[in-house]
């Protein structure tokens, strides 16, 4: 079996990251009574904090996309955007990816956000990696599940936990 691809590191890492476990968001107790009106700052933040997960998220993979083609400083800006097991799970797909060689394409992601609060979100993505392999072989021929847990450290938020599922699973 060759290793010389991003989508067998992510294989490879997705068992690593199966016994983290998924986290059930669960049920709310359906928001607030109907005779409370949402405060506008509050709804400000909630949208601000959206984008700023979805900037980390997103930004999580443009570094990991650089990286793969050989852009050290991106691999450091790594960091900024993934801490903890993320970061380990996309390091270990970067360091097979250079072992196979020039890494062409990019993955297209289609994510949407839960804030759950102020420290935690929530991303859920399907992507296709399809376009995106190395030495001229493209990736998986379906797209795949991701989930990824997000945490805001005090300074900016993190993707801490990522979970990338099989081909066809979205």
């Amino acid at each position: 079996m060759s290793s010389g691809s991003p989508r067998l590191a992510i294989a490879a890492c997705v068992l690593l990251a199966a016994t983290a476990g998924c986290s059930d968001p669960g049920a709310g107790d359906g928001g607030p009574p109907e005779d409370t009106e949402p405060r506008p700052a509050a709804s400000a933040s909630a949208s601000g904090d959206e984008e700023a997960v979805l900037a980390a998220y997103t930004g999580m993979w443009d570094a990991v996309v650089a990286a793969s083609r050989g852009d050290e400083d991106a691999s450091r800006a790594l960091d900024d955007h993934a801490v903890d097991g993320a970061r380990e799970l996309m390091r270990a797909a970067l360091a097979d990816a250079a072992a196979g060689g020039a890494t062409e394409g990019e993955p297209v992601l289609d994510p949407t956000v839960s804030v759950e609060s102020p420290e935690r979100a929530i991303v859920d993505d399907c992507v296709d990696d399809s376009a995106w392999g190395t030495g001229g072989a493209g990736g998986t021929a379906a797209p795949r599940r991701v989930d990824a847990t997000l945490i805001h450290d005090g300074l900016a938020w993190r993707v801490s936990e990522l979970r990338i599922w099989e081909a066809g699973s979205c």
